[in-house]
């Protein structure tokens, strides 16, 4: 059932999305007196479709990763000498170049309403109270302490982990060091802690920042129960699987995650003896735990999991709620944040200073959307706001298929006077197919190896 809901919403996601974009190309192409000849949600074999008074032909397409606004114009198809006015290619550059732009700039505007109406509901938050700091990690090494709220980075307020880590995320591929400001219940006034994040990477072995900078958030509990098993790792080389109870390791009774993860720190390149609980049978593993270099030079050992869902203390948390003004200055404020980060984040993986691996496919953004309807509708529309700011980043590439491809070609008709030959044009648009197609086929390995932990 799970499987069916995740499927379920992430059609409605990309239907909601690909039909803002494709509104958006829309509603200035009829300004700037282009005549559209269909608009579909999908590519490819046409499943159903509707054509209004108007000859505007509605359309819903097989394939529903996409969708399309087709105009009228002489490049596809010879036009009638009185309807030329109104193709597509007849339109001045600068015309056609604000119709290539209305698709990403309209998932902008719907990301800052869906910020909009989520903030009106309000948004349940954790407070950024470190319960436990992993003994010889990063935070430990800085002088972090449990008890202590986190209350800015870099003199940027902060009232929840997810601002953490938005704020820490752009600091990964900068080699300066980062100031936190923190308060324990016994501080007068908040003090800076210098951290310095250099060889700290987001990746398939770094998940959650948070996890490899050495603290946990502050809960009632966080159980010895498997969630995720990686890859290729230890815990998957012996055969642990999500639902696993982690009892002992090496004769030591394990309480907790945390207790766990101390006792694993410890251990790398070493063999320990696990007992686990599973299916209310207790079963005996001897396994070779990991060893990694941190980016203070210390080895640390790994198994390669990640924890059950934590049990949060109901007064950890805070519902941040705003009026209709506040909560749109708020949402144009997250707008603006989200895709200056998105932007950045991408910079810094064309770079290669962030790993590829935390690039989302289909089936990953179905996984997502899944486990946010649990979530209520706030989360949802954050969800769906975080996607719409990425279609309309990504839209913007210069890469010919995307927008922002037929956006470069225009700017160079513009710089010389006359469009690029038909051939230029057609050669581009192969080469970015070719790209789009390993960018999907990447995208969903990353999605297809995430399923298999």
């Amino acid at each position: 059932m799970s499987i069916i809901i995740s499927i379920l919403l992430f059609l409605v996601t990309i239907s909601i999305l690909v039909a803002v974009h494709e509104w958006g190309h829309f509603i200035v192409a009829r300004s700037c007196g282009v005549k559209v000849l269909r608009f579909s949600i999908g590519f490819g074999k046409i499943i159903w479709s509707k054509r209004t008074q108007k000859g505007l032909e509605i359309a819903v397409s097989l394939i529903p990763l996409g969708g399309y606004v087709k105009f009228l114009d002489e490049n596809e198809a010879a036009v009638p000498l009185e309807d030329r006015p109104y193709a597509f290619n007849r339109q001045s550059p600068f015309k056609r170049i604000a119709i290539v732009l209305a698709g990403p700039i309209f998932n902008f505007l719907f990301a800052l309403f869906a910020f909009w109406i989520m903030l009106m509901i309000g948004v349940h938050t954790i407070k950024p109270i470190i319960a436990e700091v992993v003994p010889q990690s990063l935070a430990a090494k800085a002088g972090f302490v449990a008890q202590q709220r986190i209350v800015a980075i870099n003199d940027t307020p902060v009232s929840s982990w997810q601002d953490i880590r938005l704020a820490l995320y752009p600091e990964l591929a900068e080699d300066k060091p980062v100031w936190v400001s923190v308060q324990g219940p016994s501080d007068v006034a908040p003090h800076s802690i210098l951290v310095n994040l250099s060889g700290l990477r987001l990746n398939d072995d770094n998940i959650d920042i948070l996890e490899d900078f050495g603290v946990f958030p502050f809960v009632l509990d966080i159980p010895a129960v498997i969630d995720q098993v990686e890859p290729k790792s230890p815990a998957a080389a012996v055969g642990l699987q999500k639902g696993d109870k982690i009892i002992s390791i090496n004769g030591q009774s394990i309480a907790n995650w945390q207790a766990l993860l101390e006792q694993i720190t410890r251990l790398g390149g070493q063999t320990a003896t696990l007992v686990i609980l599973r299916h209310d049978t207790q079963e005996t593993l001897s396994i070779q735990v990991g060893k990694r270099v941190d980016h203070q030079g210390e080895t640390r050992g790994y198994l390669g999991i990640r924890a059950k869902t934590m049990i949060l203390a109901p007064d950890l948390m805070f519902l941040k709620r705003y009026n209709p003004m506040a909560a749109l200055a708020k949402a144009g404020q997250e707008t603006w944040r989200m895709t200056a980060l998105s932007f950045e984040l991408l910079y810094e993986m064309i770079r290669g200073k962030l790993d590829l691996s935390g690039i989302a496919g289909p089936i990953g953004i179905a996984e997502s959307a899944g486990s946010v309807a649990h979530s209520g509708l706030a989360a949802y529309l954050s969800f769906l706001a975080l996607i719409s700011i990425g279609l309309g980043v990504v839209n913007l590439l210069p890469i010919p298929v995307l927008d922002g491809g037929y956006l470069l070609y225009f700017l160079i008709e513009v710089a010389r006077g006359k469009p690029l030959s038909d051939k230029a044009q057609l050669i581009g648009i192969k080469i970015g197919f070719t790209l789009l197609l390993c960018l999907l086929l990447f995208a969903s390995y990353n999605d297809i190896m995430r399923l298999l932990q």
